[in-house]
């Protein structure tokens, strides 16, 4: 009985843990109509592929505590490997 208690607790943290691991969601345009806007976060010099600067959208609006983002504006200037790109961050 307590094993199977124990276990289940762990099981619970575990997927706790992974849930807040996940971070903010990316969402698109129609997803975002169900979503209530916070505001916008902007990345510019990142250095690497689409996928780093999405990550660094990402990790922006985790940190503005946002539950969803949809990212606007993604663009590499100059054909050069520095990224720059623009979120929209949701509730």
């Amino acid at each position: 009985m307590k094993t199977t208690s124990l276990l289940t607790g762990v099981v619970f943290m575990l997927l706790s843990g992974a849930a807040l691991a996940a971070g903010p969601k990316q969402v698109d345009s129609t997803q975002a109509l169900q979503l209530q806007e916070m505001g916008t976060v902007q990345i510019s010099g990142i250095e690497g592929s689409t996928d780093d600067a999405i990550h660094a959208l990402k990790d922006k609006a985790a940190q503005q505590h946002a539950g969803h983002y949809q990212i606007i504006a993604l663009g590499n200037p100059s054909n050069s490997s520095l990224w720059d790109g623009t979120a929209i961050l949701y509730k």
